[in-house]
């Protein structure tokens, strides 16, 4: 069984770039649901799952899961019934006079795989035939300024100082550092590369830093190094090897053309199990007697996660089966939305051809006794709808009323609360518990909003209190309900019993007809769904962000071909964050305390580690005491299950040099081109000023620190400059910076377009305001952008702080939905089909011939 499965997700793999749905029994959905009849030997790919690695440019995906059930009520995947395969794809450079690299997704995540044949700066080396994998920490081509003296600071402590340019100025002499030490030095030539080999593991000579230095300038005040391409693959690797167990999947085949996996044990999909299968990689299974389930990527670290759709090559329809940003409650199966392309002439939607539907479903309420409510999904969000007739309410539609509202709680958890006390709520409203009768068999509780009293009630055991009011121009909508379970009176003591709270906002949004939403316009509203459709045509322009509504965009491969998908993006904020205080030097011998909070407040039992050395834990005040002996560069960390782990750099030096090491600070922290900088020296130990301190800005003497220990001073040069600083009686120290060009120190804000729909040909007034954040004057090249191409610019001098409006004119001649950007603002407007001359001229001879013709029967 486990060799056909096998056998069939190669096949897949190799079709991954030609068809626009996962093979081997998928419909290219994401959720298995027995209840629509999928195959029994089902697959998910690249396509089908956000999860897994894919190029859309490319067209080529890395991974395949392909799962094998006996039949639609079967909840155990038999031993090796479960395989998971993957392998390397080619993958361009950001640099593109590199060729391309191999990368692999393994376990839902992108690994650096090998350089092929392909790749300009070294010969054909396979990381995965070693069975190691690596992450790729830079990837860019952006464009970087160096000067002689700076660094350029690159990932997991490795730093490349630009130490000397020679005297012709074609080659430059560099230092490769890592945590302080020098691990490499070179001349490097204008235009070449600069290659850093190491042995990762079992594999030998593998480029783990180039950098291309793109031009190389002598002046007569300062010497400059530009770069342009950076390219860097971490020193730690992943080991794979043959009969790895990675939750619970082992790795079955480890080969430079493929690693698969496969399940040595039956796993049980259990009803409202979230099931861990290797990695971050997770089976979510419904909580429901019909078999449902999907895969899932674990989002709980922080970060921002690209949640998309299938990827179609034509026409297609997006679900909540398919499309993971749609709103889907899978443990009732409801899903509500749907965005299908119904037709397209090359690479446009014609217009109305791109329809968004949405449908109010009942779901049941967390407190089960209370029955249902209706949701409904609404631009990739979930909203409330309104009520059937239920335990507490007759049935109300807001949605019909063109409203939707946010749903604040549902939960049946059951909570204590005590005369005196209260019940907190969403949006400002307290249920306060006033007094129990002397029967003990009443409750009386007052609802507050903003400490202001809205309603009071008496209630029993076993009662719901229902908070009802009017939510625009639907009546009588309950938005709180609170079940009170039991009630009890004691001799010293009374409690209420609570068990099944929901509520929902008191802010809605209001939709009628024709109203807007990005490219999308409510075409009709009915009892219980909502239709949008495009107004114009939509361009699906290659190698192209189109933001089609709310939160919810296309992206279009830069391809010949056309491909394409809908993503929203999901951000898991780093509200556990844990945070290190200490200092950033500490001397040998010192008992130092360590504190460990999060959101500032202090955590106990964290895990304290110094370069992955634990030190202990900390105490109730989240306080650890610890004495270092050994000097040089620590990366300290706190860990804690459930936390985000806090990381920070320190210095450990020994008591002789404790007294002599020098901190250099730099104001203010973002600095740019042309702005008046201070530049701060102080004792590390003690941070008191030290002046007289001579500096040197890019290894030219630039003054000595006042008696305050500061020195002003001004870079011309937008780049990566650094700081050195000598005084009799302490050891040098440096600091690597970057000052911004002066450009950028100009913001933009509050874009404009009036009006948003215009007449072919007519003039559309665009408007910007510009504000200099800098702390100097500053001239700005201001450009008006028109579907990606410059049609007008400005030229705007502002001084320090200064804002204007800058106004620019635009117009569009093609009916169609016009994009406007000016610097990082974006916006749109429509153009409507003029109407001819001529067509006009013909109608007003038409009505004139009636006219007349209608005289002569009367006379």
């Amino acid at each position: 069984m486990r060799i056909e499965v096998l056998a069939v997700t190669i096949i897949c793999l190799s079709l991954l770039s030609t068809t626009a749905l996962a093979a081997n029994g998928s419909t290219g959905n994401r959720i298995w649901d027995a209840a629509h009849g999928p195959s029994l030997e089902y697959s998910w790919s690249p396509l089908s799952f956000s999860g897994f690695y894919y190029d859309l440019d490319s067209g080529e995906g890395s991974e395949m899961l392909t799962v094998k059930l006996d039949s639609y009520t079967d909840r155990s995947i038999e031993e090796d019934d479960l395989v998971y395969s993957t392998r390397p794809i080619e993958t361009a450079f950001e640099h593109d006079g590199w060729g391309s690299f191999q990368i692999i997704g393994f376990m839902a995540e992108r690994y650096f795989a090998g350089y092929s044949e392909n790749t300009v700066f070294t010969k054909e080396v396979s990381l995965i035939a070693d069975g190691q994998l690596a992450k790729v920490l830079i990837n860019t081509d952006d464009k970087k300024s160096l000067f002689t003296g700076s660094s350029l600071v690159l990932q997991e402590g490795y730093v490349l100082d630009i130490t000397e340019v020679d005297l012709n100025g074609n080659k430059v002499f560099i230092t490769l550092k890592k945590n302080g030490m020098q691990v490499d030095s070179t001349v490097v030539a204008s235009g070449q590369d600069y290659i850093y080999k190491a042995r990762l593991g079992s594999t030998d000579d593998i480029p783990i830093i180039a950098v291309h230095l793109d031009n190389i300038f002598r002046g007569t005040e300062s010497n400059a190094v530009f770069v342009k391409g950076i390219f860097q693959v971490s020193d730690s690797y992943t080991s794979v090897n043959g009969g790895d167990k990675y939750g619970r999947m082992t790795v079955d085949i480890v080969a430079p053309e493929r690693i698969t996996m496969s399940n040595p044990n039956v796993i049980n999909l259990n009803a409202g199990r979230t099931i861990d299968i290797m990695g971050k990689l997770k089976f979510v299974v419904a909580d429901d007697k019909m078999l449902r389930f999907a895969p899932v990527v674990d989002m709980t670290e922080p970060g921002t996660y690209e949640l998309r759709g299938t990827v179609a090559n034509g026409t297609f329809n997006w679900t909540s089966l398919n499309f993971e940003g749609f709103y889907y409650n899978i443990d009732e199966g409801i899903g509500t939305e749907s965005l299908e392309v119904k037709a397209l002439s090359g690479r446009t939607i014609g217009a109305e051809n791109l329809v968004y539907s949405t449908e109010a479903q009942q779901v049941s309420f967390d407190h089960s006794a209370w029955g249902q409510f209706e949701v409904i999904g609404f631009l990739a969000q979930k909203y409330f709808a309104g009520y059937p007739d239920n335990e507490f309410t007759k049935a109300v539609s807001i949605v019909s009323q063109g409203q939707l509202s946010k749903v604040l709680i549902d939960n049946d958890d059951k909570k204590s609360v005590y005369p005196g006390s209260a019940l907190v709520l969403e949006e400002g409203y307290v249920l306060e518990v006033v007094e129990v009768d002397l029967n003990g068999d009443k409750v009386r509780v007052s609802l507050k909003k903003n400490g202001e009293e809205v309603d009071s009630s008496i209630l029993g055991s076993n009662k719901d209190y229902v908070y009802i009011t009017e939510m625009g121009s639907s009546d009588d909508v309950p938005q709180i309900a609170v079940h009170f379970n039991e009630i009890f009176r004691g001799r010293e003591l009374d409690a209420i019993f609570i068990q099944g709270i929901f509520q929902i906002s008191e802010d809605y949004i209001t939709l009628e007809g024709s109203d807007r939403f990005g490219r999308m316009e409510v075409a009709s509203i009915s009892e219980d769904s909502i239709v949008l459709k495009n107004r114009n045509s939509v361009s699906l322009t290659k190698d192209n962000v189109i933001s089609l509504m709310g939160d919810i965009s296309i992206k279009v491969a830069d391809s010949d071909a056309l491909r394409y998908y809908p993503f929203v993006m999901a951000t898991t904020p780093s509200s556990k964050q844990l945070s290190l205080e200490m200092p950033d030097t500490i001397t040998t011998g010192t008992s130092v305390r360590v504190k460990v909070t999060s959101q500032g407040a202090a955590v106990e039992d964290a895990v304290v580690k110094f370069n992955n050395v634990q030190k202990g834990t900390t105490s109730n005040e989240g306080m650890l005491s610890v004495i270092l002996s050994d000097t040089g560069t620590f990366k300290v960390t706190a860990e804690k299950d459930g936390y985000v782990t806090g990381t920070l750099n320190i210095d450990v030096i020994s008591a002789e040099d404790a007294t002599k090491k020098l901190d250099i600070e730099v104001i203010p922290e973002t600095m740019f081109a042309g702005d008046v900088i201070s530049i701060s020296v102080k004792k590390a130990i003690g941070r008191e000023p030290v002046g007289g301190a001579e500096l040197y800005y890019d290894g030219s003497a630039i003054g000595a620190t006042s008696a305050k220990g500061i020195l002003s001073y001004t870079p011309k040069d937008a780049g990566i400059h650094k700081i050195r600083v000598e005084a009799n009686g302490f050891l040098p120290a440096e600091l690597t910076f970057e000052v911004e060009a002066a450009e950028n120190m100009f913001r933009y804000s509050d874009l404009v377009i009036d009006p948003a729909i215009a007449e072919q040909g007519k003039p559309v007034a665009v408007s910007v305001k510009v504000v200099n954040a800098g702390t100097s004057a500053g001239e700005i090249n201001v450009e008006l952008l028109v579907n990606g191409n410059v049609t007008s610019s400005q030229k705007v001098s502002l001084a320090a702080g200064e804002e204007k409006t800058v106004e620019f004119t635009a117009k569009g001649d093609q009916p169609g939905t016009i994009d406007v950007q000016i610097g990082d603002q974006k916006g749109s407007f429509d153009v409507t089909a003029k109407t001819p001359f001529l067509g006009m001229v013909a109608a007003m001879v038409i009505v004139m011939m009636a006219a007349a013709f209608r005289g002569r029967r009367k006379g």
